[in-house]
């Protein structure tokens, strides 16, 4: 099975706006709003270690942090991950981390979502995220161009890869949403600081992703055995190359970059 890969990152979002706030362009409010708007609106309480988010970004900020970097692994891809090998190992159950980049020795933040409430009334999210001691700071990833061409060719091999076994008369939404490049929208959890090459590249890798869910539901027109390994093969390709795309995104954060325009 793929590993899922929520359209907005629960990390991402404090990724992105943390960042800005630590740069100054925004402020702490905006941060807590910005992940309150994500998660299911005020009424669901984040925590960061022991404290309310509010108190353990400002910890977080007076143990030296600089900067934060998303890192989005799955088995057998801890690229990113800056061990021990027990601190790897919780970030990719939980599929998503934060590496807190100043801090010495630097730290990782690692998501646990708590579900309040039945789903009847309306679900709420809260979030802790957990600070682990990390041992390095790995390398940071290829970048933006880097990142957008690996995406294309994904994209291209999983399309032939599909076409190939008639995936179109079964789930002709995934194929829709492989050809189509749609509107290039501003992703939610990017804030001041990023270029527009990065919206760009993570609104592409949003839609990506919702075809990785659809695809993800059955085996499509795949019959036999050697099928369905071909077409797990091609969607686990685009699937790392969707992940790698949004930690390129939110890694393009330069403090020097004009704040994007809002939309009224």
């Amino acid at each position: 099975m793929l590993p899922a890969l929520s359209a907005s990152p629960r990390s991402g979002v404090l990724t992105g706006w943390g960042n800005a706030w630590l740069a100054g362009l925004v402020g702490l409010d905006d941060v807590i709003t910005q992940v309150h708007c994500a998660f299911g609106g005020e009424a669901a309480p984040h925590t960061l270690g022991d404290e309310p988010l509010v108190l353990g970004l400002g910890a977080l900020r007076a143990a030296g942090a600089e900067r934060l970097r998303l890192v989005l692994p799955a088995p057998g891809d801890a690229s990113g991950l800056p061990g021990p090998p027990e601190v790897n190992r919780d970030a990719i159950t939980a599929g998503e981390a934060i590496l807190v980049l100043g801090p010495n020795p630097p730290l990782l933040l690692v998501p646990g979502v708590v579900v309040h409430g039945p789903a009847l009334e309306g679900r709420l999210e809260s979030v802790h995220w957990r600070v682990l001691r990390a041992a390095r700071v790995p390398p940071s990833g290829a970048g933006l161009r880097a990142a957008e061409h690996e995406l294309s060719d994904a994209i291209r091999s999983t399309t032939a890869a599909l076409l190939s076994l008639d995936i179109a008369s079964a789930r002709p939404e995934v194929l829709a949403l492989l050809r189509d490049r749609g509107e290039e929208e501003p992703g939610p959890g990017l804030g001041p600081g990023h270029p527009p090459a990065a919206h760009a590249l993570l609104a592409r890798a949003e839609r990506l992703s919702t075809l990785l869910d659809l695809a993800a539901r059955d085996d499509g027109a795949a019959v036999t055995a050697s099928e369905i390994a071909h077409r797990t093969a091609a969607l686990r390709s685009l699937s790392a190359a969707v992940r790698r795309a949004y930690e390129a995104a939110y890694d393009a954060f330069d403090p020097a970059y004009p704040p994007a325009r809002r939309r009224r």
